[in-house]
């Protein structure tokens, strides 16, 4: 048996390509406040977290989008996202606040939203996000498989974030993302035996980050795996920090 180190500190500075920040409506969270989240960052070496909204996702953009934004102010650990509903925003309104605020990422939730990720629907914002260089995060449980290839097939200069992906998505979504260049996965829920490490011997390092889904899931124990994963420090470093701050543009 290996020996566990109970004293684990990350090696490599951590970017966490996914953590909710906010109360949910359907249930209550472990930690749904910013004092909370930092706290938890702290705790498990994580220096900096892209942070979305699930009043956002789930009821209105606009306001969940304000809230966030107020409650990350001050805090340049916490690196805002936007969710967008392409069958229901306007377009222009959501690009102009985007621009102004600085944002660097957003989020779909098609499945959630009741629109198909059809390029008829999405096409407009998927141009849009590619002309402004930035990505796109959608979350495995909210892919049709099929519809999603052939919708991001068209949009290759598109950069991607396939996250969430859980081990029952790996019969797609592996293959999936050998054929499609722009897209990246993220590691949260990849918590199977030898998961992360498959998905890295397909892809490489360059296209896979580490993200926690907190406070969901704790942040440490993916880390924790990723260390134990045989990676060289410039490897780890790719994960852990270095892949998701070329995504976002701020290397």
């Amino acid at each position: 048996m290996g020996r566990v180190e109970f004293d684990f500190n990350p090696s490599v500075p951590i970017f966490d390509a996914n953590v909710a920040l906010g109360r949910r409506h359907d249930r209550p969270v472990r930690v749904d406040s910013v004092a909370g989240t930092l706290d938890a960052m702290k705790r498990a070496g994580v220096s900096r977290a892209v942070v979305h909204s699930p009043h956002a996702a789930n009821f209105d953009g606009g306001e969940g989008h304000s809230v966030l934004l107020d409650s990350v102010r001050g805090y340049p650990s916490l690196v805002p996202q936007f969710v967008c509903n392409p069958s229901f925003d306007d377009l222009g309104a959501f690009s102009s606040q985007v621009g102004e605020v600085g944002v660097t990422s957003v989020r779909m939730f098609p499945v959630l939203h009741k629109y198909p990720f059809q390029d008829w629907i999405v096409r407009p914002y998927l141009e849009w996000l590619a002309a402004e260089k930035l990505p796109l995060w959608i979350a495995a449980d909210e892919c049709d498989p099929a519809v999603v290839y052939d919708t991001f097939s068209k949009h290759s200069d598109l950069r991607v974030v396939l996250c969430e992906v859980h081990y029952k998505h790996l019969v797609w979504a592996v293959p999936m993302l050998k054929s499609l260049a722009n897209l990246n996965i993220e590691i949260s829920r990849l918590s199977a035996t030898d998961a992360v490490s498959e998905a890295i011997e397909a892809l490489g390092t360059a296209r896979v980050l580490y993200g926690s889904r907190f406070p969901d899931h704790p942040m440490s124990p993916q880390l924790y795996h990723l260390h134990r994963c045989d990676l060289s420090d410039a490897q780890l470093q790719e994960v852990c920090s270095g892949n998701l701050e070329r995504l976002l543009n701020l290397q």
